[in-house]
């Protein structure tokens, strides 16, 4: 029998999802000004696949965001309206289009912080994908209806609906779901207008996921980078996987997220 001297990620077993200790994730949250809220759906998707969900509203004194970061095991950053476009040189958009600026500010130096500073497991979805890519300086695509043009076919319909997603072969995600040299497609839903831009993912990633009209639909990180040295899962992917929770890939995400946090 073949001896695989090094496997990343580590299998999932069945006894590492029943544990003593759920690992404690924090999640960024929405914010209108008075309130900050959290869409339910990323809250039941972690404590299904064993964490302890823990909000962190924006605040303005920064100095309290290193002791909240410091009581978690893992991060998910979610997603929400669009950061602003000065992050990456985009053009001016209307304040209903934008998240609130102290949220705006205080995720980005959260994410910068978070990935930078911290050996914590990351996991973003949609905005929260984005958010990573411009945490390292890394661009978007502002509006893919108008600023999109595929290099073959025709554009998809990003705003709304399911479409098939290409996971690069050998990638971390292919891995994560268990695919270790065939190029895997999977069905994925679909609910925005921005994405990364493929040339300029930010410093550290590199896309492992595409559709079918070229739009970046995971973030990872490059072999090369500290982050791959040192086997830390850090994944974004453009799309809702808490929406699907009756899809076992998605489930298999956060799965695999909490059980890196575990071992934080």
């Amino acid at each position: 029998m073949e001896v695989v001297e090094s496997l990343w990620p580590p299998p999932l077993k069945c006894s590492e999802q029943v544990v003593k200790k759920r690992p404690k994730i924090g999640l960024n949250t929405s914010f209108n000004g008075e309130e900050a809220t959290v869409p339910y759906g990323y809250v039941r998707a972690v404590v299904e696949a064993g964490g302890i969900p823990l909000l962190v509203p924006p605040v303005e004194n920064r100095s309290l965001m290193r002791d909240l970061v410091d009581v978690l095991d893992g991060f998910l950053f979610i997603g929400g309206k669009d950061y602003h476009p000065k992050h990456y040189g985009g053009r001016p958009q209307t304040e209903e289009e934008l998240v609130h600026p102290l949220r705006d500010s205080f995720d980005l130096v959260l994410a910068r912080y978070i990935l930078e500073e911290t050996t914590l497991p990351v996991f973003g979805i949609c905005g929260g994908m984005q958010l990573l890519t411009l945490a390292q300086g890394g661009r978007l695509i502002q509006n893919i209806p108008t600023d999109w043009h595929p290099p073959q076919g025709n554009p998809l319909n990003h705003k709304e609906g399911m479409h098939e997603v290409k996971i690069m072969a050998d990638s971390f995600l292919a891995r994560l779901l268990g695919s270790k040299s065939e190029l895997l497609t999977i069905t994925t839903n679909s609910s925005h207008h921005q994405a990364v831009d493929p040339q300029k993912p930010g410093t550290g990633f590199i896309p492992s996921a595409f559709a079918a009209d070229g739009i970046v639909e995971a973030i990872e990180p490059d072999v090369a980078s500290s982050w791959s040295r040192k086997k830390r899962f850090i994944l974004g992917v453009q799309w809702h996987p808490e929406r699907m929770e009756y899809d076992q890939i998605q489930k298999l995400l956060f799965h695999h997220f909490i059980n890196a946090a575990h071992r934080t």
